[in-house]
């Protein structure tokens, strides 16, 4: 998703200035670590995933794993943009709430569209639910501006919206606005949501004076993700595993900043391509990561991480294909990458599709078995433990400490196809509260076994 808001015009500009020099990995030193990494190999073709005709070209921001992508574009005739779909190669203009822009940030596997679009005569964003060709405002806090970032299978969206004060607060959406919280301040702002109803964004710690991401859900309070080192972070994404990707300050004083994966309460840098600045931006199942991040001579370039390297796609696309990829939005299951580029000069939406992978089912494969671990992640009282399996079948969960003694077990139990979740109270076996520290998860279903860590925290 494009994480920023109310800045159409800087779109394709983002705010990374005084720019320092550092190594830049070469074609060669990329081959070997490819080589090296125990990941597969992967090569990508580019497709240009079209414009509504305005010669500023367009930009895709989410796809939904089934041939559908949006984003924006600007139109014939005008300096203005509109939301864009390309549904399987066709690109339709969604329109926007009766005024002059719209931007499309989210898509879900049903078709449902998320985004921000102008009302009747103002020049001010307002959060939409577009689905079948209608567009459908979903209000603000009393103020006048709000914007939606993600929507999951459920129909949950995500974004943020403004008080009369005004200040921004984080929402989610069910039919109503409901305001999420913050870490103790006064401003926060939601950018995705997983099928487990994880939500993450920034929001103002007690101290009033800085951005931390968080991690919550609806109803529930967030957690702090900290920081890389500096003062802000945000979380742009997270999956169903409850990992998280976004971008934090590394320093208290210096310009330098990296987008960061979490998991299991460890924040790491994905690092650079070079230069001083990377923003991952989303992540798959796989915890392959993509973003941006700037070159040794300042460049902004496309990036995907994966197995604790980075790669500029760039060098990952046909040779003469007359792109040069920016920035990768977003990344699905089977590894397709959506985002905005040059093509011969003009900016695009572009479309990667993964040339040749192993050990990815082809399409129409029965879904495979899935264990999403503790939800939430750090866990501070109850807990579910959430899984998805392609058939009915026996399961059941055990909780370890980290000496390996069972704190909490449940027998094998029958569980339908499709998700399910074993609930837990947060005390041991024997009614008490087990002290803060890592855990472990391990899930049996399916012929197979899972392990999962998480923290507890108290």
């Amino acid at each position: 998703m494009i994480p920023e808001s109310g800045k159409l015009v800087t779109l394709r500009t983002h705010p990374m200035t005084a720019l320092r020099r550092a190594a830049l990995p070469t074609a060669l030193a990329l081959c070997a670590l490819l080589a090296a990494a125990p990941a597969r190999a992967q090569l990508f073709q580019v497709s240009d995933l079209g414009s509504l005709g305005g010669v500023r070209g367009s930009g895709a921001s989410s796809l939904n794993g089934h041939g559908v992508a949006v984003g924006y574009s600007f139109i014939t005739g005008a300096n203005l943009v509109h939301a864009m779909i390309n549904d399987h190669g066709t690109v339709t203009d969604l329109g926007t709430l009766g005024g002059t822009q719209s931007l499309a940030r989210g898509v879900n596997q049903s078709g449902v569209v998320v985004g921000w679009a102008y009302p009747f005569g103002v020049a001010v964003q307002r959060a939409f639910r577009w689905q079948g060709g209608v567009m459908t405002e979903l209000g603000t806090f009393g103020g006048n501006v709000s914007d939606a970032h993600d929507v999951n299978e459920a129909g949950i969206i995500v974004g943020s919206a403004f008080t009369a004060d005004p200040l921004e607060r984080a929402f989610w959406w069910d039919g109503a606005l409901h305001d999420l919280g913050t870490l103790g301040g006064s401003q926060s702002r939601a950018y995705a949501i997983n099928e487990w109803n994880d939500i993450v964004g920034w929001a103002m710690p007690a101290s009033d004076d800085r951005f931390h991401a968080f991690l919550g859900k609806p109803d529930s309070p967030l957690y702090d993700l900290g920081t890389l080192g500096g003062l802000t972070s945000h979380a742009y994404d997270v999956n169903e595993n409850s990992h998280v990707c976004g971008w934090s300050q590394i320093s208290n004083s210096l310009p330098d900043s990296r987008g960061f994966f979490w998991a299991n309460g460890v924040m790491k840098s994905v690092g650079t391509l070079g230069g001083i600045y990377s923003s991952a931006f989303s992540l798959n199942d796989r915890d392959e990561v993509v973003g941006a991040s700037t070159r040794e001579d300042g460049t902004t370039a496309a990036f995907l991480w994966k197995t604790d390297h980075i790669f500029d796609l760039n060098l990952m696309i046909p040779a003469g294909s007359g792109w040069f990829l920016e920035r990768a939005w977003d990344i699905d299951e089977n590894g397709v990458i959506v985002g905005e580029g040059v093509l011969n000069g003009v900016p695009r939406a572009f479309l990667l599709t993964p040339a040749a992978e192993v050990g990815v089912p082809p399409d129409g494969a029965a879904p495979a078995l899935r264990f999403a671990g503790a939800s939430p992640n750090p866990v501070r009282g109850p807990a579910r433990f959430a899984f998805s399996q392609p058939s009915a079948g026996r399961a059941r969960l055990a909780l370890y400490d980290v000496s390996g003694r069972v704190v909490r077990g449940w027998d094998w139990r029958e569980s339908p196809a499709g998700p399910s979740a074993f609930e837990w109270d947060g005390r041991d076996a024997a009614g008490r509260t087990p002290p803060a520290g890592l855990y472990f998860a391990r899930l049996e279903a399916g012929g197979r076994t899972f392990s999962r860590s998480f923290v507890l925290t108290r």
